[in-house]
C-alpha cells in the first residue's frame, strides 16, 4: 500500500486500567508551509450486555484518576520525544 493510503498510526500509545490514550501526528499545509501539530485521543474500554467489547469517550467519575495520570504522560511524551 502506498504511503499516502497507509492508515495512520499513533506515534505514542499508553493503557491504564480500562483507558487507552493515543497521540497522533497532522501536518497541514497553509500557502505552502506545513505546519506539523499533535492530537491526543482518550477512550474507555467496556463490556455491553453482550459481553462484546466497546469503545467510548465518555468517562466514569473513577476513570479520573487514570485519565490525569494517562494525560500527563502524553505531555511528558510530547515535551521530551516528540519534538
Amino acid at each position: 500500500m502506498p504511503k499516502a493510503q497507509q492508515k495512520p498510526r499513533p506515534v505514542h500509545k499508553a493503557r491504564l486500567g480500562a483507558l487507552q490514550l493515543a497521540v497522533w501526528t497532522n501536518e497541514h499545509e497553509t500557502e505552502g508551509t506545513t505546519r506539523t501539530f499533535h492530537t491526543i485521543t482518550l477512550e474507555r474500554n467496556y463490556k455491553d450486555k453482550s459481553e462484546e467489547w466497546q469503545k467510548t469517550t465518555q468517562l466514569r467519575e473513577s476513570d479520573l484518576g487514570d485519565a490525569i495520570a494517562l494525560l500527563q504522560d502524553a505531555q511528558r511524551f510530547l515535551i521530551t520525544d516528540a519534538q
